[in-house]
């Protein structure tokens, strides 16, 4: 009970913004500007917030998150190859390993993870987040814009450093390898400014599922499925096996595991919805995902704790 009391206020919020977008209080032009507040905002002001507090990993957590990069990174890949191999269009091969590979940790996760296990697991959570948002989304937004004819891979990746959330996850870290603290009033507006990012990103999400949801298109539901299910089932289950193996403290991998599992990021339909490709696939990964991940996400929670 009490693990459902701390897991039930994140899709409580979410339920929330699906009945205002489903009654017509959110809609799409207003929810455009919460995910763009989010995306430009809040998002990054929460990384360097939560990375700027975090102390510098051990040997011990490097290793264990360099391991979890490495799983995450050669998870992503193969979906793309794996997509690739099946024969499905281009757009699909080129967006499935996104919202396969790049999860709710900053907005969903990581306060899950906090909530679950306490304030001590923050900076392993941040560290966590930092990997998702520099190295698997530069990844998969390289592996994304190969979906269309005018971008090639490696200018895709060269384009990546400008991302907001690549710029303040690679803000905080700089932060806390220099052990910086910005002066009071910065510091304090940076602290409000990413106190919003997580509720702000729920509303939005709820909203998009209020207003977008319905059963997926027949020719959209096997890579769909295929994408929920590495997302959902084996990204948590490999990363748990690979950091089992290596040993690595059972907290850190509890974090990791937990983490792995979360549903597709609202990232991930934004960043489809910008370059133009795989935007509607995204856009019913994020809403199945989050819906399905209410369930999964308790029982990966009990299992784990």
């Amino acid at each position: 009970m009490d693990l459902l009391a701390r897991i039930a206020p994140f899709f409580a919020i979410i339920a929330l913004g699906a009945l205002a977008g489903r009654f017509g209080l959110l809609g799409a032009r207003l929810g455009g500007w919460l995910s763009a507040y989010t995306f430009w905002i809040g998002f990054p002001a929460l990384l360097i917030r939560w990375l700027g507090d975090a102390p510098s990993p051990d040997a011990g957590q490097a290793l264990a998150l360099g391991l979890y990069g490495l799983t995450m990174t050669l998870l992503l890949l193969g979906a793309w190859g794996l997509a690739r191999r099946l024969g499905l269009p281009r757009e699909t091969a080129a967006g499935l390993p996104m919202v396969a590979g790049l999860g709710n940790t900053a907005f969903l996760g990581a306060p899950l993870a906090v909530a679950l296990l306490g304030e001590g697991v923050r900076s392993q959570a941040a560290a966590v987040v930092a990997i998702d948002f520099i190295l698997l989304m530069a990844l998969a937004v390289g592996v994304l814009q190969t979906g269309t004819s005018a971008v090639g891979l490696g200018t895709a990746l060269r384009r990546v450093a400008a991302n907001p959330t690549v710029l303040g996850a690679g803000c905080g870290l700089i932060l806390s390898a220099t052990q910086t603290r910005l002066p009071g009033i910065a510091d304090q507006g940076l602290t409000l400014l990413a106190a919003t990012a997580s509720p702000i990103a729920l509303i939005a999400l709820g909203g998009l599922i209020g207003r977008e949801g319905g059963w997926p298109r027949r020719r959209d539901q096997g890579a769909l499925a295929l994408a929920l299910g590495i997302k959902l089932a084996l990204a948590p289950l490999l990363v748990w096996v690979v950091l089992w193996t290596a040993d690595v403290e059972p907290g850190l991998r509890t974090v990791a595991t937990l983490l792995a599992g979360c549903p597709t990021a609202v990232n991930a339909f934004i960043q489809t919805r910008n370059m133009g490709v795989f935007a509607r696939g995204a856009a019913e990964a994020v809403i199945a995902g989050t819906v399905l991940s209410a369930v999964t996400l308790t029982l990966l929670a009990y299992f784990l704790t």
